[in-house]
């Protein structure tokens, strides 16, 4: 049996230990809360038929080249399909896989939400400065 001197000086000498051990370790943060990761920002969606060169070029593996090369391939009817792009000149099939699930062709994309809205927001600018014949100014 050890006596109770001994065993507060045993028990000192553990919390020594401890304290030089944990002093040797350095200084290490310490937050009480801890916050949950960051989600990623959601990745923008767009429409190559109505795709600005720069939205193109934020596509991954799309350079200024290949976002021109794009746009200049919009036929009149515009990609139909997203596998349409396979006729661009740069684009096979690895590149289209990396790129399908940031592509839609039609309004299920920001990109051709965002121009519908410019569209819209032009046709009402024409409107208020046609009424009547006078000129009344832009909107914004």
């Amino acid at each position: 049996m050890v006596h109770r001197p001994a065993r507060h000086a045993l028990a000192l000498a553990l919390v020594l230990i401890a304290a030089l051990a944990a002093l040797r370790r350095g200084p290490r943060s310490f937050s009480p809360i801890s916050e949950p990761p960051a989600a990623p920002p959601p990745a923008l969606v767009v429409d190559p038929n109505t795709a600005s060169l720069e939205a193109l070029e934020s596509l991954p593996g799309i350079g200024p080249t290949l976002a021109r090369r794009i746009i200049e391939g919009r036929s009149p009817r515009g990609y139909e399909r997203i596998d349409d792009l396979r006729r661009v000149r740069g684009i096979g099939e690895r590149t289209l896989s990396r790129l399908r699930p940031r592509l839609r062709i039609g309004a299920g994309s920001e990109v051709s939400q965002e121009a519908h809205a410019d569209r819209h927001r032009d046709q009402v600018r024409h409107e208020v400065t046609a009424h009547e014949g006078e000129r009344v100014g832009p909107l914004e």
